[in-house]
């Protein structure tokens, strides 16, 4: 069973919710955020992983190019998550808010960042997944599922 009660509305289960986020996630990385959103639309409330939820709908709207769109979800993410941790959504909410034109919103939110002295202006950031599903764990999740 997929869902619970609680009291008159439905709560999905923390697994179903994992999934469909690990599935939103793996969609942005193939640069398919249409797909990512679809996902993230079928989890009404997010529980305990909403901030995740709000980066992921974020960087999909960024990546769609609605990037006035795209501020609201990655500003609570940003406020959700503690610092250091917030640092992959004040990124993008910084390229946000200087692609929607607001300069000196996207500076204030770029000096927030927290990056490592030895980093050089300028340079590639790599940003890694919050999912990763070792081919082990995969084949035990195919495993439990038949």
């Amino acid at each position: 069973m997929t869902t619970e009660d609680a009291g008159s509305e439905k709560v999905l289960n923390p697994q179903i919710i994992v999934r469909r986020l690990a599935a939103a996630e793996g969609y942005l990385e193939l640069g398919l955020p249409n797909y990512a959103i679809a996902e993230l639309n079928s989890v009404p409330d997010a529980g305990a992983f909403a901030p995740i939820a709000e980066l992921f709908r974020g960087e999909a709207l960024q990546a769609q190019e609605k990037y006035a769109d795209a501020i609201e979800p990655l500003n609570r993410a940003a406020q959700m998550f503690p610092a250091p941790f917030n640092q992959r959504a004040l990124l993008a909410l910084s390229n946000c808010y200087r692609h929607d034109g607001q300069i000196k919103l996207a500076d204030e939110t770029a000096a927030a960042l927290q990056m490592p002295d030895d980093v050089e202006p300028g340079a590639k950031l790599v940003i890694l997944p919050i999912f990763h599903i070792s081919k082990s764990a995969a084949r035990r999740i195919s495993e439990d599922q038949n």
